[in-house]
């Protein structure tokens, strides 16, 4: 990941993209990944394991970002509940109560 901050490249912009070959949605600064929030899923649902921002990048409100735009995918592509084993999006959840709903979905309760 990039040693450069935010701040030292105003110009460019954050994005953000799933990455299925790897079980992960990143963020990319420019070209450059610097963070990312990995899933398995499983039998019981899709879990979600990890995020991690680089050093540079943290404090701006992409963690956020990312997990915001990852239980959104979810929540339009899969019937499986999510389970926060990162604490970082149990506590986002927390948060964000209008995704708690994603939490407790089960295939059988979905149209």
């Amino acid at each position: 990941m990039s040693e450069a901050t935010a701040s030292e490249t105003t110009q460019a912009e954050y994005s953000y993209s799933k990455d299925p070959t790897n079980n992960r949605y990143v963020v990319h600064y420019d070209d450059e990944i610097v963070g990312f929030c990995s899933y398995r899923e499983l039998g019981d649902g899709v879990h979600f394991d990890h995020t991690v921002v680089d050093q540079a990048h943290q404090g701006t409100g992409i963690a956020s970002k990312l997990v915001r735009f990852a239980l959104d995918d979810f929540g339009r592509t899969s019937q499986l509940p999510v389970i926060a084993d990162c604490s970082y999006v149990q506590k986002w959840l927390t948060n964000h109560p209008e995704y708690v709903h994603l939490t407790s979905r089960r295939p059988d309760e979905l149209p």
